[in-house]
């Protein structure tokens, strides 16, 4: 079909999880000369992840949010609401979940 359609009820939100860079807490100097990358992000639909993967929720649709939290140490709490803390989004990191799909050819590459 063309159109989306609601086959089942939606799964219940559960509170998301936040990945913190492994090489954070570090400089501004040292973010600017050096490519950042999240390889080391595990994502899992599995709602009893005991590992510390992001939990998605298939069908669901997410937009990727980057923090800058500044802090002269490792915090043991972050409060990512905090007034001097940026919070930046990028269009283009927005994707949909999936865990089943419907055509043959993508289920067997995966």
């Amino acid at each position: 079909g063309r159109w989306w359609e609601a086959t089942a009820k939606a799964e219940p939100h559960v509170l998301g999880r936040v990945f913190i860079h492994p090489e954070s807490p570090s400089t501004g100097q040292f973010w600017m000369q050096h490519p950042v990358s999240f390889y080391k992000l595990k994502l899992t639909n599995n709602t009893l992840d005991q590992e510390g993967h992001i939990i998605l929720h298939s069908m669901h649709r997410y937009l990727p949010r980057l923090h800058i939290v500044p802090a002269s140490k490792a915090p043991e709490v972050i409060q990512l609401n905090g007034p001097s803390v940026l919070t930046f989004t990028f269009m283009q990191t927005e994707f949909f979940a999936v865990t089943a799909y419907q055509n043959i050819q993508i289920t067997q590459l995966k």
